[in-house]
């Protein structure tokens, strides 16, 4: 039974998903009105916060920032902000309670209340999935919510990363040690935050593989009338043509690259939101349909043009599917071609209605859908597949492990597409399992499939996307190599389908890669190009993670001016993003760069905003940034009481430990120092950057109780190691620790021949200013010392230049 429900001057009905106030509609994003309907249809208690976020979020991820926010739009939307309260009641330390009186009112099936009305008994509420925080590396991006008819809602997309959170951290991996700058929980973030693009692989290219200079683009069905009935129509028969398209052999971009466009475009004429939907896919054609209902079934009519040429089709039938279907097979056949199959049947009809529904993310409607069907439905493969997708959605792993398993095991020997994709499905509960050996070995599989199909049935994409998958898990083993060499295959093969957004999330999963390797140039253009997709289809999450890795990048790289302007244009899309995670990392990194060009007070209203956002103090990102501020402004007792402290449960980053030990040895505090060393040394290999950190330390500790050669010798193996990384960053740490020693022994000499090869960074490092500076006055060359000095003050900012500068 649909409902819908009366309180104050409000009317709110979660089938239509519309809001109105005094019969006018009131605009509101899809997950403000979520919370809302969750909140009232569980008024009769309080519903917590984790509750509230794992039902309305999909996923257990969501921060309390995010869901703050998302209640007080829903607040302001109801006039019920301030100390009122009259609606929705905070519960400190736990949630929320709908507390106003409200009327149900049942809804028929034809109408949306006006001679259908009844107050009935409300049923019962479904929980939304969870989805778990460490799912899958190489899901898609959250295609925007459906907007509701008389006004935008908002961008509906959650957050996504290619990688990108510190939602949930994972466990230090082969990437978190190799490049501390960026991390592992970083690497994983938004394709993991999401849980979004799980769902993403149920489409399957059957036909030849064509360049996307042949890609056909369905959109959204204008559907008459829209009510709650037919409101999944939109994008289940937009899906199913296009589906249906794919099975002839026709290139169909995907539908959740569709929503974006459709989003992008919204608003402009019609011409010129043609020219721009061609602008930005690169598809030959655009397909424009619409769907009406007659008393003796559906009538559907196609725009379709092709290099602005119109043509026009139209088509009946008695469901929507069989009019969908007539009239898809009508444009093949004027292409040349044949139908692409027999008429579609009931379950064929409901398995779209559920990919429709997890396109609008409305989760709890796709599995409701899925619960009510027969036994013989769920028991068809192709139900088990989308029943397995969900569950993994809720991070019932097991559950949809054995969902996938049971999938593979009754398709069909020549139904190859579900069998491929229950093995990508396998593979990702793997993943998620942290059983990367299983993982690998499904994607392998799947490929081997892939590669058995006939040249006529070759899929272009998703052959892409299973090089992905395997890419990420190699890579995350630790063979970075193999692991770029299947995306590079993975970029081969969605290049041919058109599928630019995921094109985008393999370029920056390739850039995380090659900084990685080492190769910082050639990530920095991985970037960019994954950017300028990521801002051509407003994929905000993945443009705003991709700015911030680009502007860890250019640090190491000794670029702070030019980090500063990208973590500046990643921070113009802070408003845009509902992950609060992605926001912090975002500040985090500004913050750092703050403190790199002697930003100080700003720096410090940034750490001061991070904690109000929610990052606690012991969170190591935020301590090593107040421990790196404090030592910048030279307040020594601070950054010493912060290191007394010991490292955080959550385990130490190398540059969290220099900054610790480095904070109590200016506190004269060699005991702390070296307990600093001790706890943090066994917690990880000693190999890469964490080497370099624990040499770097024990050159400090050696130099601090004057043991001046066995600082040399720990400084100069240092050396060896980065020498052949040739990252800038740890090549100035290191030469400024050994330049710093030489000058303590007025070895003036091979200081210079150590800041000879550091000069080209005097520009822009402040560090190699300093001890440039110093070195011009050890060897008595006041026009040289004046000159470094004026640098000195220049890129010192707030510092106080006459405190020695920390590494």
């Amino acid at each position: 039974m649909r409902l819908k429900y009366l309180f104050g001057e409000f009317e709110l009905n979660p089938a239509s998903r519309e809001l109105l106030r005094n019969g006018k509609l009131v605009a509101l994003r899809p997950r403000s009105l979520e919370c809302l309907i969750y909140l009232i249809e569980h008024r009769d208690r309080a519903v917590g916060r984790d509750e509230l976020i794992s039902a309305v979020w999909g996923r257990i991820d969501a921060s309390g920032t995010v869901v703050a926010q998302t209640l007080l739009r829903a607040r302001k939307a109801l006039d019920d902000t301030g100390d009122q309260q009259a609606m929705i009641r905070t519960l400190p330390r736990f949630g929320y309670r709908w507390v106003m009186p409200v009327q149900e009112v049942a809804l028929s099936s034809e109408t949306d209340g006006a001679d259908g009305e009844s107050v009935a008994e409300a049923a019962p509420p479904e929980r939304e999935p969870i989805v778990p925080a460490d799912a899958w590396e190489e899901v898609e991006v959250e295609a925007p919510a459906p907007e509701p008819e008389g006004g935008r809602a908002g961008d509906g997309m959650a957050v996504e990363p290619g990688i990108g959170t510190a939602m949930a951290a994972p466990s230090a991996t082969v990437w978190a040690r190799r490049f501390p700058q960026l991390g592992w929980s970083m690497l994983v973030m938004l394709l993991v935050a999401a849980g979004l693009g799980f769902y993403y692989l149920r489409y399957w290219d059957k036909g030849p593989s064509v360049t996307a200079d042949d890609a056909v683009l369905v959109m959204p069905v204008a559907v008459v009338p829209m009510d709650s009935e037919n409101a999944w129509v939109r994008l289940g028969a937009m899906d199913y043509m296009a589906a249906r398209l794919r099975g002839s052999g026709i290139n169909v971009l995907p539908s959740e690259q569709v929503l974006r466009l459709s989003a992008a475009v919204e608003g402009d004429a019609p011409v010129l939101a043609r020219k721009k939907l061609l602008a930005l896919s690169g598809a030959r054609w655009i397909i424009l349909p619409e769907m009406r209902r007659e008393q003796e079934g559906w009538r559907v009519r196609l725009r379709l043009f092709d290099a602005g040429e119109e043509q026009r089709i139209e088509a009946r039938g008695g469901t929507v599917l069989v009019a969908a279907a007539e009239a898809a097979d009508a444009w093949l056949r004027r292409q040349g071609g044949s139908g692409a199959g027999p008429p579609p049947g009931p379950l064929t009809e409901r398995l779209h209605r559920i990919d429709a529904e997890i396109l609008a993310g409305r989760l709890t409607e796709a599995r409701r859908l899925v619960r009510s069907a027969s036994p013989d439905e769920r028991g068809d493969p192709r139900f088990l597949l989308r029943e397995a997708r969900l569950e993994f959605r809720a991070a019932n792993f097991d559950v949809s492990g054995r969902l996938f398993q049971s999938a593979l095991d009754q398709a069909p020997k020549a139904d190859l597409e579900t069998r491929i994709d229950a093995l990508i499905g396998l593979g990702t509960v793997e993943r998620s399992r942290n059983n990367l050996d299983a993982a690998e070995q499904r994607f392998t599989q799947s490929l081997v499939l892939l590669e058995s199909l006939p040249p006529d049935r070759v899929n272009s994409r998703m052959v892409g996307v299973t090089y992905q998958g395997r890419g990420i898990i190699r890579a995350q083993r630790g063979d970075v190599d193999a692991g770029v060499k299947d995306m590079g295959q993975a970029r081969v093969w969605l290049q041919r389908s058109g599928d630019l957004i995921r094109l985008g999330v393999v370029g920056h999963n390739i850039g995380k890669a090659e900084a990685i390797r080492g190769d910082y140039l050639q990530a920095l253009h991985e970037f960019d190009r994954s950017i300028e997709t990521f801002e051509r289809f407003r994929v905000n999450d993945y443009l705003a993670i991709t700015l911030q890795e680009k502007a860890e990048v250019q640090i190491v790289l000794a670029r702070p001016a030019e980090a500063w302007s990208t973590i500046r244009r990643a921070e113009v899309q802070l408003p845009k993003l509902e992950n609060g995670d992605v926001a912090m990392g975002i500040l985090a990194t500004k913050a750092k760069i703050q403190i790199t060009l002697g930003r100080l007070r700003d720096a410090h209203d940034t750490l001061t905003g991070l904690r109000s956002r929610g990052m606690p103090d012991t969170d190591p990102r935020l301590l090593e940034l107040w421990l790196r501020l404090y030592l910048a402004r030279g307040e020594f007792a601070e950054a010493r009481r912060l290191a007394e402290n010991g490292p955080p449960a959550a385990g130490a980053s190398g540059g969290l430990m220099l900054a610790a030990i480095q904070a109590a040895l200016r506190g004269r505090e060699v005991r702390l120092a070296r307990t600093w060393l001790v706890e943090v040394a066994p917690r990880d290999e000693q190999a890469g950057d964490h080497a370099i950190a624990l040499g770097l330390a024990r050159s400090l500790i050696a130099r601090a109780t004057g043991e001046r050669g066995a600082a040399l010798q720990q400084a100069d193996k240092v050396a060896v190691l980065v020498g052949g990384r040739a990252a800038p960053e740890m090549e100035i740490r290191t030469g400024v620790m050994q330049a710093m020693l030489l000058l303590d022994t007025h070895q003036y000499a091979a200081a210079s021949a150590i800041m000879g090869e550091l000069e080209k960074y005097a520009e822009t490092d402040y560090r190699v200013a300093w001890v440039m500076s110093a070195l011009y006055q050890a060897l008595g060359d006041p026009r040289a010392a004046a000159s470094a000095g004026e640098r000195i003050r220049t890129l010192g900012g707030e510092r106080d230049t006459a405190i020695e500068p920390i590494l």
